[in-house]
């Protein structure tokens, strides 16, 4: 039940103007379980994160990390640790929550900013630079990976494999 998130996605793509017309990715129309604890991920909608609410990606980013947990408790019992995907799916929810942004934002072209501003640190404490620019790059990469619509639907996919494991273990 391992999933790999490597992102397809360029970085020279998420450079371009943001379009008039929405972006929506991983439109999903299949039937849920009821009982559903990861139902923001699976949006009739869609999901537009070239114009989202910083809020609205917590939410989400919080359902693919409890997911996370879910699956690795079952997998390894209450006392497994994070793996590195986890980890940074718990730097980047950390660091949205000392975000004090409201409205709308393109969610990364807001993360590639803060790593744009790391780099301006250089020439002031290379040290500090260092640590703060590679820090901000893997929260970039992994919003990347979260955003892109190949890896979402992976998630999607693997939170109903889940929720169809699960159903059938309580049965």
């Amino acid at each position: 039940m391992d999933i790999n998130l490597k992102s397809s996605k360029n970085v020279s793509t998420l450079n371009s103007p943001v379009n008039s017309t929405a972006e929506y990715i991983c439109i999903f129309t299949a039937p849920t379980p009821k009982e559903n604890p990861y139902s923001a991920l699976f949006s009739p909608e869609g999901y537009d994160f070239s114009n989202m609410s910083m809020s609205e990606f917590k939410t989400i980013l919080n359902v693919i990390i409890q997911l996370e947990s879910d699956i690795r408790t079952t997998q390894r019992g209450e006392t497994a640790r994070d793996d590195a995907f986890s980890y940074q799916l718990n730097k980047l929810a950390n660091a949205i929550g000392r975000t004090n942004f409201n409205g709308k934002v393109n969610i990364n072209k807001y993360f590639l900013k803060r790593v744009e501003e790391a780099k301006k640190m250089e020439s002031s404490d290379f040290h500090s630079f260092s640590q703060v620019h590679t820090s901000m790059n893997q929260l970039y990469e992994t919003v990347v990976k979260l955003t892109s619509e190949e890896n979402f639907t992976a998630l999607q996919n693997k939170a109903i494999a889940y929720l169809e494991y699960t159903s059938k273990q309580s049965a």
